[in-house]
């Protein structure tokens, strides 16, 4: 996966960090001080709102994108860093979106920028924020923000809603899923999208292959990734879902969806070719065991050493998992 790759980050994308005056300074805008007179001033202003947001919006459009394909990568935080910094900037905001009104073309990498809009939100949105951040939750305009969000998501979420889905559903899967490109570049993306369903599972219904379908079709016709390929990488990432106090919390819809998509998981990986789910199923061990040498491991949410014997429904689970208990016995201890 992506992931693990070397990235080059653009000086410009770095400098997103920086603060707008750190900015107006590098390029020699004096916005005050000696020497500044009052209609020096009003130009340099002028002149400094224009370029910063100029530059503002071409190093989101190419943040967001490294941050779309590498977004586990150790440089990637650098790169969150100067996007969250523009993002809680309200003043800077309005103006990067009245220059994606006028030339959405030009900035077509920001379908990725919802996602991260809406994790600052919900960051800020927290109780137990520090006093500074707390002024910083004052600044935000969620509203504005989320206006923003939709415009950049127009097209994904008029697709979303003519699957079936509700205004409310659509928007969120948008968020998330605003392509399948997405989900050739880093594994990342398919627990987002795991965590998203169940968001959305919480207030109301929701129906796995409705879903499935509709991000599957969200590229209208260009196809970047197999059905097959995206419900195997959809499937390993599910049975990797630690089992926490999280589920004992769960509303009535969550429980059932839960349920649902286990049994989901479990009926994929008993209809594909055995050797496919055996690879699913060592992938897993392998990922298991590098979390216990973590010292991360812990209860899953599937016990498939449940499936390996002869009441078992699901046959070719069974005998992939006797299969890889003989092979090797210590994988017995992770497919438990």
């Amino acid at each position: 996966m992506a992931s693990g790759k070397k990235i080059k980050i653009p000086k410009s994308v770095l400098e997103l960090r920086n603060s707008p005056k750190k900015f107006a300074k590098k390029h020699n805008i004096k916005l005050n001080g000696k020497g500044v007179s009052k209609s020096d001033k009003k130009r340099n202003l002028k002149r400094f709102k224009k370029e910063y947001s100029e530059f503002a919006i071409s190093s989101l459009n190419k943040a967001t994108k490294i941050l779309a394909e590498y977004p586990e990568n150790k440089k990637s935080e650098k790169v969150k860093e100067g996007v969250e910094n523009i993002i809680k900037n309200p003043e800077v905001m309005k103006r990067i979106i009245k220059i994606y009104k006028k030339e959405s073309d030009n900035y077509q990498n920001l379908i990725f920028l919802p996602n991260m809009i809406m994790n600052t939100l919900l960051y800020y949105s927290n109780e137990s924020l520090s006093e500074e951040e707390k002024e910083v939750a004052k600044d935000l305009n969620s509203d504005e923000l989320i206006k923003f969000c939709e415009k950049i998501l127009k097209k994904q979420i008029k697709r979303y809603k003519n699957k079936g889905l509700s205004d409310a559903v659509a928007y969120q899967l948008a968020t998330v899923a605003p392509t399948t490109k997405l989900f050739q570049s880093d594994r990342m993306w398919y627990r987002r999208l795991i965590r998203q369903m169940y968001d959305i599972a919480e207030h109301e219904e929701i129906n796995f292959a409705q879903v499935i379908k509709a991000v599957m079709s969200i590229d209208k016709k260009k196809k970047y990734i197999k059905k097959k390929d995206f419900l195997n990488g959809f499937f390993s990432e599910f049975i990797l879902q630690k089992y926490t106090n999280k589920q004992a919390k769960f509303t009535d819809s969550q429980k059932d969806f839960h349920n649902a998509l286990i049994e989901e998981a479990l009926t994929y990986l008993d209809t594909i070719k055995k050797s496919e789910t055996k690879e699913i199923l060592k992938n897993y061990i392998k990922r298991r065991k590098k979390a216990e040498e973590n010292k991360n491991d812990s209860k899953r949410i599937i016990k498939f050493i449940d499936h390996a014997n002869s009441n078992s429904p699901y046959t070719r689970i069974k005998e992939v998992v006797q299969d890889l208990i003989e092979a090797d016995k210590n994988n017995e201890i992770y497919l438990s």
